[in-house]
């Protein structure tokens, strides 16, 4: 068993890009809801949907990448320490 350590740091830093890619997005979208002037029963459910499913997707997703991120770079560093 083993591993290219190298591709697992490209790997880490991809996950711990995106995740703060998926947070940036999160609060633009989270900033640009609730600066629109929409009225309506449409506009009640939307914001609805994006409180109770959305944004915690989103959430979830980013909480998700960052956490793999981390493993992949624990994961690189116990390997890079058994072999050194």
């Amino acid at each position: 068993m083993g591993a290219d350590l190298e591709q697992l740091a490209a790997l880490r830093e991809v996950l711990l890009r995106q995740s703060n890619v998926i947070e940036e997005l999160t609060a633009t979208l989270r900033s640009q809801l609730s600066g629109t002037s929409w009225h309506g029963p449409a506009a009640e459910r939307f914001r609805g949907a994006w409180t109770s499913d959305f944004e915690p997707t989103l959430r979830r997703l980013q909480g998700a990448l960052q956490d793999a991120g981390v493993e992949v770079g624990r994961r690189r560093d116990a390997l890079l320490q058994a072999g050194g």
